[in-house]
């Protein structure tokens, strides 16, 4: 059963904050789909005089014509309006003193509808008609690169909004407060499969097994999340196919522009193009060794919900089209998959506090040089201190194991060239489980040694 849905306070906060203003405001939010930007919405219009309309693709004096006879409607008024802007100086002078929220939802399917008609009119309308009044405008959208094009310097609406919210997915520990009944083994591969998107999270079944979802949603052709990574690109993208072969390559391991370019069939000139739409968009990211002395960066898929769907469900796709892909056929591949997440887990619990250093870090990170690699390394320049951690999906249960894997922390962090011969340096190792006499016995000796088993509560 899923618990208390997330209230998505600092986000309701900043908006809260606009509506007490008691002044005309404009807010932009925006975010992928299913990420709650409506339930939000929804949340601060709650017990307000407010009128939220839902766009749709059609022509804007279509649309402009069912906008206005839905707020006479709502507000048993009657209101003449040609276009927005009379609308708009309509309803100022007949609410003139009077708190009103008007919220546009999907408002990016106007801007790609008509994005010079749109961006001029909403800019003369924020600019001349509702100063003085007590509007709230709040505009809503999941196409994220139109608008981050409506944000961008070049857009007549630039610099005019007073809020600019980009909603996003749910961290790991606040993903964890979705379900009392899972095992914190669970909720890491839920996590690992769905991210932290609510729309995705509230999907899942408590009562069935981990592996009985997956088989359920994502290797089912009916439900959403067995194509909704695919309609996402064709919604966002031109050339949908083409950015989703440069992902598929990203996510089998391919990380360097000629590497991404080789297998992808994408020109390398015109790779960097390509690459910067996925960036802005977030679903892909550029990653580079916590100490990077010159070093490349390496492209990774940050979203769990798109990486999983690219390794596991869109290269089976004809398998699960004809009914015959059960979870078990990728569980290996699976587990492999969950540690590479857990890296970031890892990161992201350290950050968070959750899993306390014995100084503060200000740079914290994954590091490789040649054939070493460390999964995780914090660190403070100033003082010259460093953290080296080892981390693992899978239960420590002798001190011989440990040792080892400590042993050969140290050998590797000797190849981390950074203050060398003063730095103060830490070890340790982020596990699934550790036995509890092994985790007291090495933080005795002075290793930093945390798992999993306690995250649940935090």
């Amino acid at each position: 059963m899923i618990s208390k849905f997330l209230d998505r306070e600092e986000e309701l906060r900043k908006v809260e904050e606009k509506y007490e203003s008691n002044k005309s405001e404009f807010a932009v939010i925006y975010g992928r789909r299913r990420i709650g930007k409506t339930e939000l919405i929804k949340k601060v219009i709650e017990g307000k005089r407010a009128f939220y309309f839902l766009c749709e693709k059609n022509k804007i004096e279509v649309e402009s014509e069912r906008f206005v006879e839905k707020f006479n409607r709502k507000f048993d008024v009657f209101i003449e309006a040609r276009d927005m802007e009379e609308f708009f100086e309509q309803v100022c002078m007949r609410f003139k003193n009077e708190r009103i929220i008007i919220a546009i939802d999907e408002f990016s399917y106007w801007v790609e509808r008509e994005k010079d008609k749109i961006s001029s009119q909403f800019q003369y309308i924020v600019d001349e008609i509702l100063p003085g009044s007590k509007v709230l405008l709040i505009v809503c959208g999941s196409l994220i690169s139109t608008m981050d094009s409506l944000l961008s310097y070049k857009n007549p609406l630039y610099g005019r909004a007073s809020l600019r919210l980009k909603v996003l997915p749910f961290s790991f520990p606040d993903a964890c407060k979705f379900y009392e009944k899972f095992s914190i083994d669970d909720l890491v591969k839920v996590y690992a499969c769905a991210g932290g998107v609510p729309a995705y999270l509230k999907d899942f079944n408590v009562s069935l097994m981990f592996e009985e979802n997956v088989n359920r949603m994502f290797f089912n052709k009916d439900h959403i999340l067995f194509d909704d990574a695919e309609r996402l690109l064709k919604d966002e993208l031109r050339e949908p196919y083409v950015y989703l072969s440069i992902m598929e390559q990203i996510s089998e391991g391919a990380t360097t522009l000629s590497e991404i370019s080789s297998k992808s069939k994408v020109d390398v000139t015109n790779l960097p193009k390509y690459l910067r739409v996925l960036e802005n968009m977030g679903l892909i990211k550029k990653t580079y060794p916590v100490i990077r002395a010159g070093k490349r960066g390496i492209y990774k898929i940050p979203d769990n919900y798109f990486h999983f769907w690219l390794k596991f469900v869109h290269r089976y796709k004809e398998e699960i089209e004809l009914g015959v892909m059960e979870f078990s056929a990728i569980e290996k591949e699976f587990n492999r998959y969950v540690g590479t997440v857990f890296e970031d887990l890892a990161k992201e619990c350290i950050t968070k506090n959750i899993f306390n250093l014995p100084f503060q870090f200000f740079r914290i990170g994954k590091w490789w040089h040649k054939d070493k690699e460390i999964d995780l390394i914090a660190l403070n320049e100033h003082t010259k201190q460093i953290a080296f951690f080892e981390v693992k999906w899978r239960e420590v249960k002798k001190e011989k194991e440990a040792t080892r894997i400590l042993d050969a922390l140290k050998q590797k962090s000797a190849f981390v060239n950074w203050f060398n011969n003063v730095r103060e340096e830490h070890f340790g190792i982020i596990a699934k489980k550790i036995d509890d006499e092994v985790k007291e016995k090495l933080r005795s000796e002075g290793y930093l040694v945390f798992d999993i088993a306690g995250l649940k509560n935090y």
